[in-house]
């Protein structure tokens, strides 16, 4: 990615853009739980019938796409950095996240909160399939966004080169809502992940990545 200009006036602008995914993660976070934390936080959860999360989509995509896209650099969504072996890590990372899932049944908190929809029938199986696709298109790609393209340029430029270090913890922490197994699981992904991103300047293989791990999870859930 080019570096922004200017470095010493936009190390103020970084900071904000920085207080902005925090804010966007906290947001979403509180009104998907209908928290009434200060405000009623549910008044800005805005979920279509269809399972899409327009809240999250305009919070973790739109809002963030619209604060940088000056700075974009088109490439980090395609193969055109992609090495060899980068293929084989991809595959590597399916077949982990593959064993994770089949894990959740050994994990009672786990296993508590991602319920077996299997006793469900062939119809109202593929209905819930379908739902759920919706509502992943909705969060997925400006999730990977947020952190691996939007917050990776803004912590370097506040941080230089320790800045994406601290991008694991913003996604261990968010996951501390659901669970500590998790929330441990998503750290460490996030921490190969966000290297990834870092030395290749590309986002391709953890969106991939990810979609595959919750491709796999629904698969589980239903079967």
């Amino acid at each position: 990615m080019t570096c922004l200009k200017q470095r010493d006036t936009n190390k103020a602008y970084a900071i904000m853009m920085v207080v902005y995914a925090v804010f966007a993660l906290t947001a979403d976070s509180l009104s998907t739980n209908h928290s009434h934390w200060l405000i009623n936080w549910s008044r800005f959860y805005w979920r279509f019938k269809s399972g899409f999360e327009m809240s999250t989509a305009i919070l973790w995509l739109g809002i963030p796409v619209l604060l940088m896209w000056r700075d974009l650099d088109i490439r980090v969504f395609t193969f055109a950095r992609w090495k060899k072996i980068d293929a084989w890590l991809l595959i590597a990372l399916i077949l982990l996240g593959a064993c994770g899932v089949c894990l959740i049944k050994f994990i009672p908190v786990l296993n508590q909160y991602y319920q077996s929809q299997s006793h469900l029938s062939a119809s109202m199986k593929w209905s819930y399939a379908i739902g759920n696709l919706i509502w992943l298109s909705s969060w997925l790609i400006g999730w990977e966004f947020l952190h691996r393209v939007f917050l990776m340029r803004y912590l370097q430029v506040v941080l230089g080169r320790i800045g994406p270090c601290f991008i694991p913890a913003f996604e261990f922490i968010f996951h501390l809502q659901k669970s500590i197994p998790e929330a441990l699981g998503m750290l460490l992904l996030s921490m190969v992940l966000t290297y990834w991103t870092y030395k290749r300047k590309n986002v391709l293989l953890p969106f991939l990545a990810h979609l595959s791990i919750e491709i796999t999870l629904l698969v589980y859930l239903i079967i």
